[in-house]
């Protein structure tokens, strides 16, 4: 069921009329969290996936499903399904999307995993989660099919390549008009235009969904790199004796070892608290994605365009923070 009430920067809720009321800024009109969310994920490569998953299902805003994407999505699938399971939210169905980005190279590390088949293997994947079971209809047709039979209210939440959404609309390009919002976790938007990983996965597809039309809300590195788990919060995560916190650790654990990280930052779960939170401030800036191998490969760069989108400039981190961990170990 959908909350009734949004927390603000100095962490107080408003009604959802309240919230309605406001102005909005900078050409961006105030986010409408009421309505539907598909959340379009690689979970199971940095941690920040499954925490947005479990940070979206625990805030109880309305998820009708998920959707997996890139480099074995099917692996992807079955790691959602558990994490859901184990959040007591099997009825939301999991779809596996696509695997391979429309050209652009994968970039590999020399402690990846592979199966027999030469599939690539998540990291925080495990046996405990072959088999779990996800719906046959694919991300794509799901997406298309979710977008059309609900025009207008239904939000696509992307937090990893753009490959299945991009698809979507080639291939029922009147999805465009019928989607409410897209909120794209991906770029960097002000200062040097450093490729971002989950464009540079598929700058190919992200120039499409940005070069759409389809509203949409990019939350960049320029704000999540600022919203770090402190070591206390990190602590009391662990200290948590829930399910799913002992799950979230246990991937975090396997993250750490496989990457070398030592703290998580909050990519996904940002991108998803727009949604939920008032603490990010937009602009308006039309965006364009490079796409030429020999140059600016993945890089977002501010233009001036027939599409602008909103932008996340600015971030109240403390409120964030504070309401993702009361969120997680609530």
């Amino acid at each position: 069921m959908a909350p009734k009430s949004k927390v603000t920067s100095d962490g107080q809720r408003m009604d959802a009329g309240a919230l309605r009321s406001r102005a909005p800024a900078s050409g961006c009109s105030e986010v409408d969290w009421m309505g539907k969310i598909i959340i379009d994920t690689d979970l199971g490569d940095d941690i920040d996936d499954a925490f947005a998953i479990a940070y979206a299902v625990k805030s109880g805003l309305e998820i009708a499903g998920i959707t997996t994407v890139f480099r074995n999505a099917h692996a992807r699938a079955e790691m959602a399904a558990k994490l859901l399971r184990t959040l007591g939210r099997s009825d939301i169905p999991v779809h596996a999307g696509l695997d391979m980005p429309r050209r652009a190279p994968i970039i590999a590390r020399a402690n990846d995993r592979y199966e027999a088949d030469g599939r690539f293997i998540p990291c925080q994947y495990d046996a405990s989660m072959s088999g779990e079971p996800y719906a046959e209809l694919s991300a794509v047709d799901y997406l298309i099919e979710t977008i059309r039979r609900e025009p207008d209210n239904v939000t696509v939440l992307l937090i990893g390549p753009e490959t299945n959404m991009a698809a979507a609309i080639e291939k029922a390009p009147d999805v465009v008009g019928k989607v409410k919002e897209v909120v794209v976790m991906g770029g960097q938007f002000f200062g040097e235009p450093v490729p971002e990983w989950n464009i540079l996965c598929d700058p190919e597809a992200a120039a499409i969904v940005f070069s759409s039309g389809i509203p949409i809300r990019a939350v960049g590195l320029d704000v999540t790199m600022q919203c770090r788990l402190s070591g206390d919060q990190l602590e009391r995560l662990r200290m948590d004796s829930a399910e799913t916190s002992t799950l979230l650790c246990s991937l975090m654990d396997r993250w750490f070892a496989h990457y070398r990280f030592e703290t998580p930052v909050l990519h996904d779960p940002v991108s998803f608290g727009v949604l939920l939170v008032d603490y990010v401030d937009f602009v308006n800036q039309a965006v364009q994605v490079g796409t030429e191998l020999d140059g600016d490969y993945g890089a977002t760069k501010l233009q001036v365009g027939a599409h602008p989108v909103c932008l996340a400039k600015t971030v109240r981190q403390r409120a964030f923070l504070d309401d993702f961990i009361a969120v997680l170990c609530g």
